[in-house]
């Protein structure tokens, strides 16, 4: 997989206020959190002070704090505090790795590149789409892909896109389905759904059983080989 390219880590409503999650995008450890103003961050999962990872750690307002030696760093990667040296101004050089995201279509989505990451993938328009489900399976990116194209959904679906990032597909005449993919490693991969159009709500529960026997059928394919 390229480094410069976006990729759902969860669904958007999934990611509560004040709290942090541990997530992994192609062997790489990050930590999601959001604070009280609202946008998820997404940060290399290690404290600058002693590698502990941060994603164990808790939000204090718009700041995330170690859980080892409390060190806190504003939404920026900055460190702000020092408990064990309360007088101290920490230095500009203590900072958290960060890395872009977004939340889109109702997912967040991160980019390894920092340098300058890809434009973010146009998926049409960015209103209406309610969360389906994450879930993750025992198996390599591509194949989750191939399997999901030929999957059945429950009505007659369509490819409309698809790149590197996520799924597009037609489900019926009046809803379309985002499955956006997480490699978190070579054999596995996570999946966070979306669903808008008309009976999207209703069709919720029905889209979410059926990801998990696309899941089962994926795995039991596997154990067979």
């Amino acid at each position: 997989m390229g480094q410069n390219e976006w990729r759902g880590v969860g669904l958007d409503r999934q990611v509560q206020p004040a709290s942090s999650n541990p997530v992994i995008v192609d062997g790489e450890m990050l930590a999601m959190w959001r604070g009280e103003d609202g946008p998820v961050r997404i940060w290399e999962d290690r404290c600058p002070h002693r590698g502990m990872r941060l994603s164990f750690g808790f939000v204090r307002g718009d700041a995330l704090r170690c859980i080892y030696h409390g060190w806190s760093y504003r939404t920026d990667g900055q460190c702000i505090e020092i408990p064990a040296h309360p007088e101290l101004t920490p230095p500009k050089t203590i900072c958290a790795s960060s890395y872009p995201a977004e939340s889109r279509y109702g997912i967040v989505w991160t980019n390894l590149e920092r340098g300058g990451p890809a434009p973010f993938p146009d998926l049409g328009p960015d209103e209406g789409w309610l969360p389906v489900r994450s879930l993750y399976v025992n198996r390599p990116a591509g194949q989750v892909e191939a399997a999901v194209e030929s999957f059945d959904f429950g009505a007659p679906s369509s490819i409309r896109l698809k790149n590197p990032s996520a799924i597009l597909l037609g489900i019926g005449s009046q809803m379309e389905m985002l499955l956006a993919i997480q490699p978190v490693n070579a054999d596995r991969t996570g999946l966070h759904a979306v669903v808008r159009g008309e009976n999207a709500s209703a069709a919720r529960a029905d889209l979410a059983r059926r990801m998990q026997h696309l899941r089962a059928e994926i795995e039991a394919e596997r154990e067979k080989k």
